[in-house]
């Protein structure tokens, strides 16, 4: 997730960060605002969708958008070696925050550094102080680096400081930012608002196919965080443009009600005011800590869970039948993906849109027999991958 609209001082009380263009509206889309406290629920029945309303050739297109998609990736996304050497005279600087997901992230970056003989500075910010964002990326500056990776805060924040990095001949590459914008400084990003947007593309189709595209939809959003935007504009606008008996709510919450434990709350009630809707899509599943408890509780037991950024959590209840789709990708790989472009861009090559995308799968009981803290175990030899391709092994 990016910290994008934060102010200076916010207490976001998140469990975990989330690290996922178009402005697009939901289909028959109503706005609702989130309500505090209701009850608690369980999950993910699964009720057989109506034929009425439904066009098999809405369920044909959709499913070929999920094609390659349903089963786990096998290969990274880059495939043209790098023409030399990344350089290991200088370091990287990787500036990461004290949420879990950061540091899943920067390990990641940092098994990619030891792995190529590349060393490495980390520095620190505080997602509940934006002015600690700045001053690390004024403090990389200082440490002579041949780049700079921000991970999960806003380009805003820093992008007055990109003259400062030129004059120092350092680039910056972005690791899960949903608003990257490329310059001579700024490269493709890793996990950039391209992955993002396609990962909501992506459990649209899913949601189409699975209701036999009658699906009534509550979206749940933070909206001010635009890499969870990007994920959230991705579902709505490929649900609207293919399914055409399909209803999306739109619940958009604002970062306040993160810290103060509102996010499932204020699904709860959404859901006891339309009952007809049967489908909750989120666009972190980190968010939605309690949420099987909670609709259990508050007697909604057919609301079918999918949606972008699964934790651990959310991992487990596909297993256990309690939710029931995730966009799901190995955060752990993203660090990788940011040296790769580092390396190609150092090399004058040519880099694809967030480097070819980011190894996802859609995440199912059926196709996800093991959990793991990246959130996906695969391609499982993706190092070895990248290490070919940067003539390390």
């Amino acid at each position: 997730m990016q910290l994008d609209g934060l102010p200076k001082k916010v207490s976001l009380g998140v469990a975990a960060l989330s690290i996922g263009l178009v402005a697009a509206c939901g289909s028959s889309s109503q706005k609702t605002t989130g309500a505090p406290p209701a009850s608690s629920g369980s999950g993910a029945s699964s009720p057989d969708a109506s034929s009425t309303g439904s066009s098999s050739a809405e369920v044909d297109a959709a499913k070929k958008g999920l094609e390659g998609f349903l089963t786990k990736p096998t290969k990274i996304h880059q495939t043209e070696a790098l023409t030399k050497k990344i350089p290991t005279d200088k370091p990287w600087v990787i500036i990461t925050c004290e949420l879990p997901a950061c540091k899943l992230i920067a390990d990641g970056a940092l098994a990619a550094a030891k792995t190529a003989g590349v060393p490495t500075k980390v520095l620190p910010y505080k997602t509940t102080d934006g002015t600690t964002l700045t001053t690390s990326m004024k403090d990389a500056l200082k440490l002579n680096p041949f780049a700079v990776s921000p991970i999960g805060f806003t380009q805003t924040v820093w992008d007055s400081l990109q003259p400062q990095y030129k004059a120092k001949n350092i680039i910056i590459t972005p690791i899960a930012l949903g608003d990257t914008k490329t310059s001579d400084v700024v490269t493709e990003g890793s996990a950039s608002q391209l992955d993002y947007n396609q990962g909501g593309q992506l459990m649209a189709n899913f949601v189409i196919v699975d209701s036999n595209a009658t699906a009534k939809v509550l979206v749940q959003d933070v909206p001010a965080f635009a890499v969870l935007k990007a994920y959230g504009d991705g579902f709505k606008s490929t649900l609207k443009a293919g399914c055409k008996a399909c209803t999306v709510s739109s619940l958009d919450l604002a970062p306040a009600q993160l810290a103060s434990n509102g996010v499932v709350p204020a699904i709860v009630s959404a859901l006891q005011k339309d009952k007809s809707i049967k489908y909750l899509a989120a666009t972190d599943g980190a968010f939605l800590n309690g949420i099987n408890t909670a609709l259990k509780a508050a007697g909604l037991t057919d609301i079918k869970i999918v949606g972008g950024s699964p934790d651990i959590n959310n991992l487990k209840a596909l297993q256990n039948g309690s939710q029931t789709a995730w966009t799901a990708a190995a955060e752990d790989q993203y660090g990788w993906v940011a040296l790769d472009i580092i390396g190609r861009k150092l090399n004058g090559q040519t880099i694809a849109p967030a480097d070819g995308g980011r190894s996802t799968i859609i995440a199912t009981k059926e196709n996800t027999t093991t959990t793991a803290s990246s959130g996906l175990d695969a391609p499982i030899d993706y190092r070895d991958q990248y290490k070919k391709l940067w003539g390390l092994s």
